[in-house]
Parts: structure tokens; sequence; C-alpha cells
């Protein structure tokens, strides 16, 4: 193969692509592109390929050196696979659709030319890469001059830009001023082999998919997440390309600053929701437009933060791969899964302190704890009690259910009485455990267990209070406890009162000191006194049988029969779960006054039956 004389070919130019270089040779010779490689024996979509036997030949033909000439290619390496200058990119990385220049690129090739002024312009590597929008020397955007899709002038540079020339300072001075942005300088630098390991997120991604990346990205962040990509005008994409560069510049930690904006934007959202809906064409892309693997670390990056930060499950999946292990739950997902009503288990978990009073306001779907945390905490709410329903799971008569929560016995793994939460919560497994505790060791009443009656009875047999009955119990100092057979819970418990007798001393005859009257009544001893000294409350002087003092003491009968008619406004408020004020203002609506003037007796006291009477 005979190279051609010097004075029959162009000068190979620095960053030249070798169709360029072909196709001005052959315009020096009055010839296509396709008619000069058919003349010369060489392969013109060879060359457009970079395939390195054309390009040899095309090198000694036109006097051009391999290397440079080599340097400039985009080469075919597949099926919609290319490279320049080793970085991968794929068809939608190309520019081919039209020819795109820098027109004042141009025209300094005219103006700075030696050779004939037709094929003195050549076309530039960077111009065939669509996501480098603009000319770093000149700052101005890329213009389309031709189209370049006619059979024969494809990728016949010099033929294509003919009819530019003549009016390219027209062309250069309409286009666009714009400085070269960082993500442009970015891709530049890799198609140079430059150092861009100051973003080692991108420069793990194969090129074309960190051009692709930061170009969705910075679309979302400047159109929204349902923008249309047929809609965005080249500057459009200029911008969207230097915002998404600047975000996933960043790496995973500003990837995910701007994930959790765009959730923040949809959190008042109603209804279910996932990620499609947060982050729009982001995640349909990835899911379902390309199932190319260059987008893996994306796709896991995202992966992770979702399942971090949205109340996603086993049964759910993220870009196809289901989610193994739950690290949030929602009010939604946890109602759900525990069959509690969404509007009490959002109290229940804010009273506990899972949810902070600013979520409050959100659609039970956005309003997220941690799982792992709260995982014993929703196994209990699956099968949480009031206070009245426990006493019903027990057997504990009224107010026996009240009395053993007061005293400590039942413990609410939530407390209510609050203007949110009004009623406690009891786990249905603490009630078990302190059932197991109050029958453990107590065999089966049998026929010489005559004498042994359940709690309640036995506290008014033994004059005591029926939680010392039970502490005894707990504390085993009853010798004789029995259980009957047909009767569930508490009441299900036989004692002998006579054992319980000896062990209650001061109380076995039935007296209750002062202070015990006020514990029992929940209020204080000034209340106590203004009770007795106006007659509300029978009592009387005796000897202590302990000490043998003497002391000022109510019957517990009298004390019992004062207090199933009458009862504090603040006990009645926290027995039925509501502020004192809102249950003040039910009973005066109702018509109901103080049982004593609250003047002399320093407290409100209400007759039960007005209180029974209000509706729930």
């Amino acid at each position: 193969m005979t190279p051609l004389h010097p004075s029959l070919t162009v000068r190979l130019r620095l960053d030249e692509t070798p169709q360029s270089q072909c196709s001005r040779n052959a315009l020096l010779l009055g010839r296509s592109a396709r008619e000069f490689c058919r003349d010369m024996g060489l392969s013109f979509q060879g060359i457009v390929d970079g395939d390195m036997p054309a390009l040899e030949a095309l090198a000694l033909r036109t006097r051009a050196d391999l290397g440079l000439l080599a340097a400039g290619a985009v080469v075919k390496v597949g099926e919609c696979r290319f490279s320049v200058s080793g970085q991968a990119l794929v068809r939608d990385t190309l520019s081919r659709k039209s020819l795109r220049v820098c027109p004042h690129c141009i025209q300094t090739d005219l103006e700075q030319g030696t050779e004939p002024l037709a094929v003195r312009p050549y076309g530039r590597t960077a111009w065939l890469i669509e996501p480098i929008r603009t000319c770093p020397e000149h700052g101005v955007g890329l213009v389309a001059v031709a189209g370049d899709d006619h059979p024969q002038r494809v990728h016949d540079f010099a033929a294509l830009i003919q009819p530019a020339i003549p009016g390219i300072r027209q062309i250069a001075d309409g286009a666009s001023r714009r400085s070269v942005t960082a993500f442009e300088r970015h891709l530049l630098a890799r198609c140079e082999g430059s150092d861009t390991d100051d973003v080692p997120f991108l420069r793990a991604l194969p090129f074309y998919a960190a051009a692709k990346a930061c170009e969705v990205i910075g679309a979302i962040a400047t159109h929204g997440i349902r923008f249309r990509t047929d809609r965005l005008s080249d500057g459009e994409w200029h911008e969207a390309g230097a915002a998404g560069f600047e975000i996933a510049s960043g790496g995973e930690d500003a990837i995910r600053a701007f994930l959790s904006g765009l959730q923040d934007r949809v959190r008042s959202a109603k209804g279910d929701w996932g990620p499609r809906l947060v982050f729009g064409r982001l995640y349909e892309w990835l899911a379902h437009e390309s199932d190319d693997a260059a987008y893996e670390p994306l796709r896991d990056l995202i992966r992770r933060h979702v399942v971090e930060t949205m109340p996603l499950g086993p049964g759910d999946d993220v870009f196809g791969r289901e989610v193994t292990v739950r690290c949030l739950h929602s009010v939604g997902s946890a109602a759900r899964e525990t069959g509690a009503h969404p509007k009490r288990l959002r109290k229940l978990l804010h009273a506990a302190g899972y949810v902070s009073s600013e979520a409050m306001s959100l659609s039970d779907s956005w309003v997220t704890f941690d799982a792992e945390s709260a995982r014993d905490f929703l196994e209990w709410v699956s099968e949480a009690m009031t206070l009245t329903e426990a006493g019903e799971y027990l057997n504990a008569p009224r107010p026996h259910e009240r009395l053993l929560f007061e005293a400590g016995f039942i413990v609410p793994f939530v407390r209510g009485g609050t203007d949110i939460l009004k009623d406690h919560a009891f786990a249905q497994q603490d009630l078990h455990a302190f059932l197991k505790r109050l029958l453990a060791d107590a065999p089966d009443a049998g026929p010489d267990d005559g004498a042994l009656v359940p709690i309640p009875s036995a506290a008014k047999r033994a004059s005591c209070s029926a939680m010392e009955i039970v502490r005894l119990i707990l504390d085993r100092k009853l010798a004789r406890v029995r259980r009957r057979a047909d009767v569930a819970g508490y009441l299900s418990v036989l004692v002998d009162p006579e054992e319980v007798k000896p062990l209650v001393q001061g109380q076995a005859d039935g007296s209750l000191s002062l202070r015990e009257v006020e514990q029992r009544l929940v209020t204080t001893t000034r209340v106590v006194k203004a009770l007795i000294k106006h007659g509300h409350l029978p009592s009387r002087v005796e000897i202590n049988p302990v000490n043998r003092c003497s002391r000022q003491v109510v019957r517990q009968d009298d004390l019992e029969a004062f207090m199933d008619r009458y009862v504090t406004l603040h006990v009645a408020a926290k027995e039925r779960g509501i502020h004192f004020r809102k249950l003040r203002s039910a009973l005066d609506e109702a018509g109901a006054r103080s049982a004593f003037d609250p003047a002399l007796v320093h407290a409100s006291f209400y007759d039960r039956k007005y209180i029974t009477g209000l509706s729930n």
C-alpha cells in the first residue's frame, strides 16, 4: 500500500478523529470519504469504528502518525459499546445524529490553517461525546450545524461542515455563551487520562455510567422527579449535568442527602408510598429502563438508603432484590403487623418515646421509628389492654384492678393519663406473669379447705386491705394458699383470714390510721381531717394494738362505704383516663354539684352516681 504524495494529504491535528482526518483527505482530492476509501482500498466503517488495521492502513496512506490517529478514535468494542482513550461509552453517550461543533474553533481553523480553506476545519473527538456540550477553550455551547443521518454522508465531517463555513461567523456570534462546567471538565479529564481521584464515587463508575448518573440526578434536582427527557433543551441538559455532578461528586453522603431531600418533599403525602413515588424517574430508570450492571454501585447506595430510611421489610423489594431485614417501621406498617388500630398505636408510640411530637401531624406512612429497638414494644402492643381490660383479664373485680395498679403489682408498659393518651397500656405477658407469681405453688383447693376464701372476702374478715394480702402471698408469708379450679385469675386465689390476721397487726380490728385513709382516698391529711371535722367521715380514738398509743382512726367498713359513694374529682378523672378539667366541665354540664362544700373540705367530692351517669 503506497502512501499518497505529501501534497495530496492534510496534516493530522491534535485531538482529531480518524474519520475527520480521512474525510479531509478525501475532500482535498474532490472525493467523499467513502469514495476515497474505496479508491484507496480502505474501510471507512473500520476507521469510524477505530479498528486498528483500518487505522494502520489510513495512517500509511495519508502519512499520519498512527499513535495520534488512534488517540482520537472512538473504538467500537462490542454491540453498542465503545471506548475513547480507554473510557467506556455506550451508543447513547455518543452524539452522531447531528454534527456538533464549536463555531469559534471552526473559525480559528479557517483563519489559522495553511491548507485549502475547505479542508482546514477538523472534527474534535470531544464533540462526539454527548454530555460534553461546551467548548472549554471558547466558553460557548456546541452547535449542531448539520444532520449526520444521510447514508452517504454519515461521519463524513469535511463534507458535512461545508454548508456552514460561509456563515460560521454569524453562527459563532449566536452561540450560547456559558462556562464549561465541573461536570464537563471531569469528563474531559477522563478522556485525557488525567487524575480524577478527587471524586472517587464517580471515578469508580464507567465513563458513560458516571455521565448518565450525573445528568439524571441533576435533571431531577432542577426539573423534579417527573422530568421528561425529550422536553429538556441542550441548555437545560447542560445545567442538569452541572447540578448532578455537584451532588454526585460529594460521594455517598451527598447523594444520600439529596435522596433525603426528595423524601422531605413528599413527606406530607397521604396513603402508602415507596421509592418509586419518592424518587420518580431516578428509580424508574434504574429499576425498569436499564439492567446494566455498571449502575449497580448507585443502585446499591439507593437500596441501602431506602431500607434504612423507609419502612420496608420482608416481602418488599428494591430494584428487584428482596428486603431481608426491617430497619424502620411506620405507624401504618406496624399497625398491619400487630393488628393494632393505627390511631391508638400512634399515641402509644408517642407516649413511649418512639415518635416525636413533631411527627404526630404526619400521615401514618411517614411517622417512622426504629424497628429493632421497638421490637418488644410492638409485641406488647399487639395484645395491649387498658386498665379495665386488664382487670377483666385478671378476673379482678372493681376496684381491685385499680388497687393492684396503684400498689405497683401490675405496671403498664406505657402510662396514659395525658391529653394524647387517655388510657394506660398493659402488656398481656406482664399480667400473665403477675398471675403466675400469685398462683405459684398454690394447689387446687380440696375438701379440707372450706375455711379459705377469695382475697376480697379475706380482706374484710381480717380488717385489712386486699393489697396487704396480695403482698403476703407474693412474699410467701402465707402457708395456706389454694386455688379454685373452676375460677380464673385473681378471684381463684383462696387464703385463710385467720392466718392473715396476725400478720396485719393494727388492722385486725378494722381500723385505719388517718395516714392510711389519706392513701386510700388519694388525698391529703388536711382533707381527711376536714372530712372528719365536718362529720362526713366517721372516726374514733383508740389504742394502737401494736404500740398501745392512742390514735384517731377510721373503721375500714366506714371508709369503704364512703369510697363506694363518694370520689374526688382527680381520682374520678384518673379512673376514666381523662383530664380533671374535662371531667369537671362534663359534670357542670350535667348539673352535678360537689357533695360537700369544697371550701370546707379543701377538695371536690362527687357522688359516684353522677360519675357513672356520664357518657363515655
